[in-house]
């Protein structure tokens, strides 16, 4: 008998599963657009239109309800305040699913770099991927990319042949910019040749020490005065 099994666990325990579901409504209501699984977002849209419920009626006892169940006062605040005011007039039907482009992609060329997954399944497991929005969702444009696309992957052989190539340049480059500033350079003129000096320095006796003076011609050198006991 399948008593009581009405909720889908998604092969995952009940805690599990309660926190997932939860997890995702909080999301929902600050972003206003999820992209998620299509089972995940069947699971959770009933229990996101719920909670849109509880907040068009505005009281405080939908409050203490729906903070019980979402664990995220941001999140109440918003659905009280700007989400369920938005569908006063809207009897059921607040969520909107859209399952996304299930169709290949062509590929650039056959190798594993180029292959593009459908936009609609997961890369790792294929499993279909959806939209999950609010209806009238206030989302802005989603803002570009501002640096340039990541580039494919490249073998590495591919890789040391650019890199040996690069080299290459940079020392070519470098060698024309040695060959351009070298041309710009004066050349040194030659310096003047000095004469050769004629005369030859004359060799000899250096000449006296200056401050002595020379005995006069015809006199000898006086002697020096000695003491008579040496007599």
């Amino acid at each position: 008998m399948r008593h009581r099994k009405g909720n889908k666990h998604l092969n995952r325990t009940s805690a599990h599963a309660q926190a997932m579901v939860r997890n995702t409504v909080v999301n929902l209501f600050r972003r206003e657009r999820i992209k998620t699984t299509l089972k995940k977002a069947k699971l959770v849209r009933r229990w996101a239109e719920k909670m849109i419920t509880l907040g068009k009626r505005g009281t405080l006892h939908a409050r203490r309800q729906a903070l019980a169940f979402l664990h995220s006062k941001p999140a109440v605040a918003a659905l009280f305040r700007t989400i369920g005011p938005r569908y006063g007039d809207r009897h059921g039907g607040y969520t909107r699913i859209i399952r996304l482009a299930v169709t290949l992609r062509p590929a650039a060329s056959d190798r594993v770099a180029d292959f593009k997954p459908p936009m609609g399944s997961r890369l790792g497991d294929g499993t279909e991927m959806a939209l999950l929005e609010l209806v009238e969702a206030d989302v802005a444009p989603r803002k570009k990319r501002r640096g340039p696309a990541p580039e494919p992957f490249k073998p590495r052989r591919e890789l040391r042949a650019q890199k040996s190539e690069a080299e290459a340049k940079a020392e070519a480059k470098a060698a024309e910019k040695a060959a351009e500033k070298a041309a710009e350079q004066p050349e040194p003129e030659p310096e003047p040749e000095s004469p050769p000096d004629d005369a030859e320095p004359e060799t000899g006796a250096p000449d006296a020490a200056e401050g002595e003076e020379e005995p006069p011609s015809g006199e000898p050198p006086a002697e020096d005065d000695r003491d008579d006991s040496d007599s």
